[in-house]
C-alpha cells in the first residue's frame, strides 16, 4: 500500500490537534510535580493550561471523532491540571516553612535532628493555619 501523499490526507481536526497539545502538557505537569518542592510551583501556571486544553479537546469541533480513549485522557488531564494547581498553591502558602525544612533536613545528620526539623515545620505550619482559621474556631 502506497505511503499516503498530503492530497490523499486528511487534515486533523482540531480536537485532534490539541489532544497533541494536550499531551506534551500532560508530560510536562507530571516531570513538575516529581521534581518536588521548587519546581512543583511551575504547576501554577500549566496546571490550569492543561485543565483548559483539556476541556478544550472535548468542547472543540472534531470531538465526536475522537476515540472513547482520547476522551478518558482529556477528562484525567482535566482532573489532573486541577488538583496539580491546588498543590502548587498550597506549595506557595507553606513557602516559608518548607524553605525552612529544606534548610534544616540539609543539615540535619542525625535522626532526632530531621525529627527536630519536622517538628519546627509541624509548629509553623499549625501557626499559619491558626492564622488563618483561628476566627472560624469557637474553641482556638
Amino acid at each position: 500500500m502506497p505511503a499516503p501523499t498530503p492530497r490523499t490526507e486528511t487534515p486533523p481536526t482540531p480536537a485532534q490537534r490539541w489532544t497533541r497539545s494536550l499531551a506534551v502538557l500532560v508530560v510536562g505537569l507530571a516531570l513538575l510535580l516529581l521534581l518536588g518542592f521548587p519546581w512543583t510551583l511551575g504547576a501554577l501556571l500549566l496546571g490550569p493550561l492543561t485543565a483548559i486544553a483539556g476541556i478544550v479537546v472535548l468542547a472543540s469541533r472534531g470531538s465526536s471523532e475522537l476515540t472513547s480513549w482520547a476522551r478518558v485522557n482529556a477528562i484525567v488531564a482535566i482532573v489532573l491540571g486541577v488538583f496539580s494547581t491546588m498543590s502548587a498553591a498550597g506549595m506557595l502558602f507553606l513557602m516559608g516553612p518548607l524553605n525552612d525544612l529544606a534548610e534544616c533536613q540539609s543539615r540535619a545528620i542525625t535522626t532526632s535532628a530531621e525529627e527536630a526539623c519536622q517538628a519546627e515545620f509541624d509548629e509553623a505550619y499549625q501557626e499559619i493555619l491558626d492564622g488563618y482559621l483561628g476566627g472560624l474556631n469557637p474553641a482556638g
